[in-house]
């Protein structure tokens, strides 16, 4: 659940919408207390253009976490990665 909060968060800071009072301070703090999360990565296949937003211990299909980053698996192609810092 904190992850998907951490996740929401992010995703809305990389869109620059509009974010509730201390959403961005209440997604820092949960990051801090967990050091093991890291920051979340938007992942994206520029073949494809699917788009997930993923911590680096994440798989999410169609993303495969390899050594050097994520993979698309049906295009089989390298995704594109940011990491949204807080």
């Amino acid at each position: 659940m904190t992850r998907q909060i951490v996740r929401l968060t992010a995703g809305k800071v990389l869109r620059s919408d509009d974010l509730v009072a201390g959403e961005k301070e209440t997604a820092a703090g949960i990051l801090r207390a967990n050091p093991t999360f890291g920051n979340p990565h938007v992942v994206r296949c520029d073949w494809c253009r699917e788009t997930r937003t993923l911590f680096r211990d994440e798989n999410d299909g169609p993303f495969k976490l390899t050594p050097h980053g994520w993979r698309c698996e049906p295009c089989n192609s390298r995704a594109s990665s940011q990491e949204i810092k807080f």
